[in-house]
């Protein structure tokens, strides 16, 4: 195309916004922290503007011509590729896509943090910054065509939440009171990552010296012409590279971190790894399996291994810690690791079918892990305001239907989706997957069973919770008087719109599914 700027319209606002921000941080007083919330607010509103023009072709997609044939196609859909920096750089409908369900996150995320200003108070300049520097550095991953450019990427994206984490380092601070610092879980987080980096760096140069290069699209050239060297060497380098690869999502082995980070972050950074960071981990993923899946079946057996390992002991996870009634930070992050598993599955397979599969369980993970995370965002905001000591546990929910049944029935949606429970979107997700996954062969039956042995147990857990709400309450008095949940706020409409959410796509989902089949 002529002019390509349309393509980096959003990167470049974001790249403003960073400046912007750190110019805010110096001039506004820390007397003043909702302004920067409301800079980052404003900076992603209008970074989301930047996908406007490609909105018609990608509406068209989802086979419903008749109702978006009116619409002006600023770009046709064919000029969607476009390559720039000798390669490293590639724009396709794919990349498109996940830097708008990044976009979108990151608003959503942006806007349930304004009612914890007060928490973050004069960090609120550093937490702005490093956010709008992470969402920039996941653009940079959805665009990446070779292992170098998505490896800097993931490095920038770590860095800023490794400092995003420890910015919050209060021993005053209330969030914290749940044994793990917010300098614990940085420290545990960066050591993680520095060395998941350098198995990644070793597969590299191993990559390299069989292939030659570090490009994607080279290397898909040499495997359609069958250059492609079948050795030990280059095998191993595979596994080793998806093994750290693995980290950045929190699949097995490395899902160890997510628990420590999630105990010691406050509400808004936890939901912003849950989101943004896992989205764009798994937007690495996708593109390097799809490159790195043509060298043959011991790949693609080590990474069903490690999905099936990472959706059985996320779940495992999360049923131990509703059952002893534990936080629930410590369920927020178990819950993460297991759905994490059952997108690590679809893509696994490395079909058509079953990558489009993960992306429309991610899409309907995001839609449920908002309900959810501000559901819980309220109840512990609510209970800190009426009790001195720490109240984020589990059993707290108990009675939430007596005192707010709007709010309890639209959280129950969300904790019914993610149970997989039928006329919630959740249920075609899962459906969706397991489907298209037995399409890859009869043996896939296998790893299946231990996926529906993991939703069984989800169903129990998050049932549970459902059960504690609409237990009778033994005392009201942290409830009563002007309860967060009965007032409206920004909260509550995030939670009640994923929950109106999931009732739709679970009955008009077809069109989305129809459009990724067209992308991927």
């Amino acid at each position: 195309m002529e002019n390509t700027l349309v393509y980096f319209i959003s990167d470049i606002i974001l790249a403003l916004g960073v400046i912007l921000s750190i110019i805010a941080g110096f001039k506004i007083k820390d007397k003043s922290p909702k302004i920067h919330i409301y800079i980052l607010n404003a900076i992603l509103f209008a970074a989301l503007l930047g996908f406007l023009p490609f909105s018609p072709e990608f509406l068209k997609l989802s086979n419903l011509q008749s109702l978006f044939s009116g619409f002006i196609s600023f770009i046709p859909y064919e000029d969607y590729n476009l390559t720039l920096l000798q390669g490293s750089v590639l724009i396709n409908p794919l990349s498109i896509l996940f830097k708008f369900l990044i976009t979108v996150s990151a608003f959503v995320v942006s806007i349930a943090a304004i009612p914890f200003i007060k928490i973050l108070n004069r960090k609120t300049a550093n937490f702005t910054t490093l956010f709008l520097l992470a969402v920039l550095s996941g653009f940079f991953i959805c665009i990446s065509n070779d292992f170098l450019s998505l490896f800097i990427s993931i490095e920038i994206l770590s860095t800023a939440l490794c400092f995003m984490l420890a910015s919050f380092n209060d021993k005053k601070n209330i969030i914290n009171v749940e044994g793990t610092g917010a300098l614990e879980a940085s420290v545990k987080y960066f050591i993680t990552g520095a060395i998941s980096s350098c198995l990644m760096l070793l597969a590299m140069s191993y990559i390299y010296l069989h292939l030659g290069t570090l490009n994607f699209s080279d290397i898909e050239t040499l495997s359609i012409n069958k250059l492609l060297p079948q050795t030990p060497l280059l095998n191993i380098a595979e596994v080793f590279f998806f093994t750290a690869f693995a980290f950045k999502i929190g699949a097995y082995p490395f899902y160890i971190w997510v628990m420590d980070v999630f105990k010691g972050s406050n509400y808004s950074t936890g939901l912003f790894i849950a989101t943004v960071v896992e989205t764009a981990g798994i937007t690495g993923f996708i593109k390097t399996v799809l490159v790195l899946g043509f060298f043959g079946s011991i790949l693609n057996f080590a990474l069903i291994l490690c999905a099936v390992l990472t959706l059985v002991i996320g779940n495992m996870l999360a049923f131990r810690t509703v059952k002893k009634e534990g936080p629930i930070k410590d369920f927020l992050s178990a819950s993460t690791i297991g759905n994490m598993g059952y997108i690590f599955l679809g893509i696994s397979f490395l079909t058509k079918g079953s990558i489009c599969a993960a992306i429309f369980y991610l899409i309907i993970y995001l839609i449920m892990n908002f309900g959810l995370w501000t559901g819980f965002m309220l109840i512990g905001k609510n209970l800190r305001k009426y009790e001195k000591r720490d109240t984020d546990i589990i059993s707290s929910t108990r009675g939430l239907a007596y005192i707010s049944p709007a709010f309890a029935a639209a959280f129950s949606v969300c904790l019914l989706s993610f149970a997989g429970f039928p006329v919630m979107a959740g249920f075609s997700a899962k459906f969706y997957l397991f489907v298209e996954t037995l399409r890859t062969g009869v043996w896939a039956v296998y790893p299946l069973l231990f996926a529906a042995f993991a939703s069984i147990i989800a169903v129990y857990y998050y049932f549970k919770i459902i059960y504690y709400m609409f237990l009778k309450p033994t005392d009201l008095k942290a409830f009563k008087k002007n309860a967060a949940f009965n007032k409206t706020n920004i909260c509550t409409f995030i939670l009640f719109i994923s929950a109106s959410l999931l009732f739709i796509l679970f009955f008009f989902g077809a069109p989305l599914i129809e459009m990724l089949n067209n992308i991927v």
